[in-house]
């Protein structure tokens, strides 16, 4: 096949109604200037003998939407044809439409269309290239996703099914679904929607809501400025029972619709997320729930209890005046005094071995934490063994059973949790009453004999009495602490500035927040040329500020604190929990963690904070992976270009190739936790 097959038929462009409205003398002049610059020649070229042309103007390239873009002409067909110039030995240069070669050479990877497509072009003079490229990759508008909304519901209203819209499209069924879902709005939320006045977010809290005039009534039910999408969220499922809830936990979300419950869905919210699921009927919930907990009941009435109770409530505060027996112990037979003697002896044996290793053991040698594994795994295992036999011994005494009872309940993660041995209070004063009538028959075997001699350093209160009375000071403390958040701030900032400047107080450490700082230190002795980043400098300013601001005692911190506005509360707390983040990682991340999350959180661009510098990342790697940055971040392959080149000159010619190109390598780019790339919240909106 020869690179020009023939020319395509030519297309005459119709004039738009606003060019029109510039009047005669400016489509002269158009017309003169066209004559002055003649206008490409349409053709066709296999595409195999197309490449990315050096003056292409769009050097930063991205593969997001490729996939859907492939799919699309695919399907449709190219619909714009590539501005190309030729290059030699029958080969031609894409000036312009780049990213819809590289979605139809994706076509020929997955051998869906020959390496020798016909490709519909228009070639151009050399010297129009760079002028070309600009124009087309300048001016260009984005089609509006409300747009989009209603073209996809228009398609299926012609007739296609969701699955072939999102076949001829590239994307998922569930995009598909979620767009026909905003496309149903009312429209008045749409016109809002294209012009600015509402957010994604607030559309996709709206279409939880079917019927249009009560979508309305919701928006104009709530105050012009308490309209975010969490408020209408809520406005919307306030009387509904999240299916994460610990009632549809317990219940099941198929044992309540099987019962007829009706659900709603939230179709932006992930398929595997139960908070996304709501649930319109609490009170069949309820029953439901409690039907279920009864008959757990009744099998624990079967135990032999006085008296069994079953409760909904994950606050135990009102059982707190029962009183709790532990299980009796009885004699173990010959035989099981015998196994639990030879379960402790072993358990002593591996606990001994597993000292003598810790002591004597080498560390540097090759086996030392293998061994100390095995041994810590025998010991584990003695252990269990020996609780094991110790705990078949336990049991519930007729007598505990006759004064005691048990209370089935859920806990707030919406599992059932019996709690046995509880003695009620009117019980408990009957037992009481006849341990007193046994003292006064016989005084002496209620009271032990006094010591013969008391120790003259004998504390005021017992350790089991200020356990006692100091437990209950600190639910107090917690107590007062949850009731005052401006307090509760104060606290915690200070326990995190303490330890962050290292002003620590005596006693200070009934805050049980631990704050592992990554300073300037540990961040230096990991990144290259750290001292030059921005990143450096911003934090160093910040650390100057407020060491200069902060008083240099833990009595004065705490004082100092007190009297700070919240604003500068939550600065320092900002800070204080900045120096917290450690993400120094020893390998890449396969999946996205917290830092990715963070990061989303932020709107942090790695490309803001870091640039590929000698000292930063080409010194580090091999030629090959620094030409392939720069291949990433121009797309013009650069290997012919550095033959021959010693490796400090190749990381000069690379080094000024990626200056201004935003290029990061992978371990810096995000990760989308638990989000697929055509998620209607991503691209659509």
């Amino acid at each position: 096949m020869t690179a020009i097959a023939k020319p395509a038929k030519k297309v005459v462009p119709r004039v738009s109604a606003s060019a029109r409205k510039v009047g005669v003398a400016a489509a002269v002049d158009a017309s003169s200037a066209q004559r002055k610059e003649p206008m490409g020649r349409d053709v066709l070229v296999p595409l195999d003998k197309l490449t990315l042309s050096d003056a292409n103007v769009r050097k930063v390239h991205h593969e997001d939407g490729l996939l859907e873009l492939a799919a699309l002409i695919e399907s449709q067909g190219l619909l714009q044809r590539l501005s190309i110039v030729a290059l030699g030995d029958d080969r031609f240069g894409v000036v312009a439409g780049g990213r819809r070669l590289r979605a139809m050479q994706l076509l020929v990877a997955a051998a869906r269309w020959p390496a020798d497509q016909p490709i519909e072009c228009k070639l151009y003079a050399q010297g129009q290239a760079v002028q070309v490229s600009l124009a087309e990759n300048s001016g260009r508008e984005a089609m509006h996703p409300a747009d989009q909304m209603e073209s996809f519901r228009r398609l299926i209203e012609d007739g296609l099914t969701v699955a072939q819209v999102a076949a001829r499209f590239g994307v998922s069924p569930l995009t598909v679904e979620r767009r026909l879902k905003l496309a149903r709005l009312a429209p008045r939320f749409l016109d809002l929607y294209r012009a600015d006045e509402i957010e994604a977010d607030q559309l996709q809290a709206l279409a939880l809501i079917d019927d249009p005039a009560s979508q309305e009534a919701v928006w104009d039910g709530l105050s012009p400025y308490d309209r975010s999408a969490w408020r209408i969220r809520n406005a919307v499922t306030e009387e509904a029972c999240s299916a994460d809830s610990r009632l549809a936990r317990f219940v099941g979300l198929d044992a309540y619709e099987a019962e007829g419950g009706s659900v709603r869905r939230d179709l932006f919210s992930s398929p595997e997320e139960l908070s996304g699921i709501y649930l319109d009927n609490p009170t069949m919930l309820q029953a439901l729930a409690m039907d279920k907990l009864r008959g757990i009941e009744l099998i624990v009435k079967e135990e032999g209890w006085s008296w069994v109770a079953c409760s909904l409530e994950s606050d135990m505060s009102a059982w707190r005046r029962y009183r709790r027996e532990d299980q009796s112990e009885r004699e173990p037979t010959s035989e099981e005094a015998e196994t639990i003697e030879r379960l402790a002896a072993e358990q002593r044996q591996h606990a001994d071995a597993y000292e003598r290793h810790q002591d004597e053991g080498d560390p540097e040698a090759d086996d030392y934490e293998r061994i100390e594994q095995q041994l810590c795994d025998a010991l584990d295992q003695a252990e269990e063994d020996l609780m094991a036999a110790r705990a078949a011994l336990r049991h519930w005494a007729p007598g505990q059973l006759a004064r005691a009872g048990a209370l089935v309940r859920l806990d707030h993660r919406g599992e059932i949790v019996i709690e046995r041995g509880l003695v009620r209070p009117e019980d408990r004063k009957a037992t009481t009453s006849a341990s007193s009538d046994i003292t006064r028959a016989d005084p002496e075997a209620a009271e032990p004999p006094e010591p013969a001699e008391q120790a003259s350093t004998r504390p005021e209160f017992s350790e089991k009495l200020m356990r006692d009375l100091t437990a209950h000071r600190t639910a107090a403390l917690q107590a007062a602490l949850m009731q005052n958040p401006q307090l509760a701030l104060v606290t915690l900032v200070h326990r995190m500035a303490e330890t962050v400047f290292s002003l620590y107080g005596s006693g200070d450490d009934i805050v049980k927040v631990a704050v592992r700082v990554t300073g300037d230190g540990t961040l230096a002795g990991e990144a290259s040329e750290y001292a030059e980043s921005p990143a450096a400098t911003l934090l160093g300013e910040a650390e100057t500020m407020w060491g200069d601001r902060l008083p240099g005692n833990p009595a004065g911190l705490f004082r100092w604190l007190l009297a700070q506005p919240q604003d500068t509360l939550l600065e320092l707390l900002a800070y204080c929990t900045a120096r917290s983040v450690n993400a120094i990682a020893a390998r890449t991340r396969s999946t996205a963690n917290h830092s990715d999350a963070l990061a989303e959180a932020l709107g942090v661009d790695l490309a803001d904070w870091w640039i590929p510098s000698a000292g930063r990342y080409l010194n580090h790697v091999s030629k090959a992976k620094a030409l392939e940055a720069v291949k990433e971040a121009t797309g013009v392959d650069p290997t012919q270009a550095a033959v021959g080149m010693k490796k400090p000159d190749l990381v000069s010619y690379c080094a000024s190739k990626l200056e201004g190109t935003r290029w990061v390598p992978a371990p810096l780019r995000r990760l989308e936790a638990q989000r697929s790339s055509d998620d209607i919240g991503d691209q659509a909106l």
